[in-house]
């Protein structure tokens, strides 16, 4: 049984690192958003398009067995795809209607939505500590969402945050799935691949996509495709192995902190005493989920053998 205790640990430091790496791109994303280079559809397809094929050729060059599926399977890998898609694009539609830090937030009512949903379908027990948990993640989005109220918070930009709230909930819960069953690196280049050139059809990218783009465009492809894509989405869906749906989501709560810290000293948006209580009531959420669960010395019953 002790040995099942790092994988955890593990698994949540997996979690965490993709967190971190999504919410610095929100804040690289408002900044596209403010200067027109690119709008949400383009920068959601950049990102998938990009990291897709580079994660499909480099399986290809190591180990070109594992990319050989069934249509089922392809299917469940479209499928995955299309649920990264959904998020990226509710999120940088409410990135671009209100602050990086409102639209990061509101996407973390995520957690109470998987827990509901584990409950009423799954019939998971209900623990005290993780409602108090919970609550102190919620608690501290409301913290945040207060701070701003006055400010620029447009009801566009909350619908797209709460829009951006459910496609989350339904990526993590779908993809706990696939993980279970499905090399997740395979997963993740054939999904995002396929959902990619699919959504080409429907909106082709324009051939003066990069014009006026004033960064050096090899390095920003590189960026986006592996340090807001593979590398995160590869630890998150590694992360799903060790720990529960709505904890892996609450874990994920640092995204938005990391967002809002970066926002601040970048100077897109200020950081007042409110918006730091609710950083640190999420934080305090994070870190008493992983302290309860690294002490629990019960197996539960969903964890991966």
């Amino acid at each position: 049984m002790p040995n099942k205790l790092p994988n955890k640990l593990i698994g949540y430091l997996f979690i965490a690192i993709a967190a971190f790496l999504w919410g610095s791109f929100s804040v690289v994303a408002k900044v596209f958003f403010n200067e027109a280079y690119f709008d949400p559809l383009q920068i959601t397809q950049l990102r998938a398009f990009s990291s897709g094929l580079a994660l499909f050729l480099i399986i290809l060059v190591v180990n070109r067995k594992a990319l050989k599926i069934d249509i089922k399977t392809f299917g469940t890998y479209l499928l995955l795809g299309f649920t990264i898609l959904h998020v990226q694009l509710a999120l940088y539609v409410a990135i671009s209607l209100t602050d990086v830090s409102i639209a990061s937030f509101l996407q973390y009512l995520a957690p109470a939505m998987i827990f509901a949903y584990s409950v009423v379908f799954h019939r998971e027990p209900v623990k005290f500590k993780e409602i108090f948990i919970l609550s102190l993640a919620i608690a501290g989005m409301l913290f945040l969402i207060a701070s701003s109220i006055q400010n620029n918070l447009s009801m566009l930009g909350v619908i797209g945050g709460l829009w951006t709230a459910v496609a989350l909930s339904i990526y993590t819960l779908y993809s706990k799935r696939v993980v279970e069953n499905h090399n997740p690196l395979v997963a993740l280049a054939y999904g995002l691949l396929s959902i990619s050139l699919l959504s080409f059809l429907f909106y082709p990218p324009s051939p003066e996509i990069f014009d006026g783009f004033p960064y050096n465009i090899p390095l920003f492809l590189f960026y986006i495709c592996f340090f807001t894509m593979i590398i995160p989405y590869g630890l998150w869906l590694l992360g799903l192995r060790y720990v529960k749906p709505h904890q892996a989501s609450i874990t994920s709560t640092l995204e938005p902190v990391s967002a809002l810290l970066l926002s601040g000293l970048f100077m897109l948006e200020s950081i007042t005493a409110t918006k730091s209580i609710g950083c640190l009531l999420i934080i305090s959420s994070v870190c008493l989920l992983a302290y309860q669960n690294l002490n629990n010395d019960q197996p539960q019953k969903d964890e991966l053998q």
